[in-house]
């Protein structure tokens, strides 16, 4: 089974998307000013990373060499960042949350235990197959 590379995404004040690994040895980032951008920019490094390892031999190498599934995560104040034109309220709506609670989540002045994200994330997905299932 192919290793899944973990990446976290913040998406900076100035509009940059920055992306790091979290669960390979060493540390690969990347930027870009779109999300796509990120991942292609990714992906070029992560490249770059595998061919330095291999230069040195490293003994991690069969780990990662062969890894070319990328999962972007973001935190919940880097989702409604990046996703400006979902409303926070919605979103709390939908997962039974307290507007103002989720507020908190979002700015970190309050943290959602992995339930509750848990939670809040399957909203935002309902929500999303809910827009897929639409047609003009």
């Amino acid at each position: 089974m192919e290793k899944t590379i973990y990446v976290y995404v913040e998406k900076a004040e100035d509009g940059t998307y920055w992306g790091t690994s979290k669960n390979i040895p060493g540390v690969v980032s990347a930027f870009g000013n779109s999300l796509e951008e990120l991942k292609s920019n990714f992906k070029t490094a992560f490249a770059d990373y595998i061919e330095v390892a291999t230069e040195e031999q490293e003994d991690w190498l069969a780990e990662v060499a062969n890894c070319t599934n990328f999962v972007y995560e973001l935190d919940l104040a880097s989702f409604f960042k990046l996703v400006p034109e979902i409303k926070i309220s919605a979103i709390a709506k939908k997962a039974g949350v307290n507007a103002s609670l989720m507020r908190q989540y979002v700015t970190g002045k309050a943290n959602a235990s992995e339930e509750r994200t848990k939670q809040i994330e399957q909203a935002i997905h309902e929500l999303g197959k809910e827009l897929l299932s639409v047609s003009f």
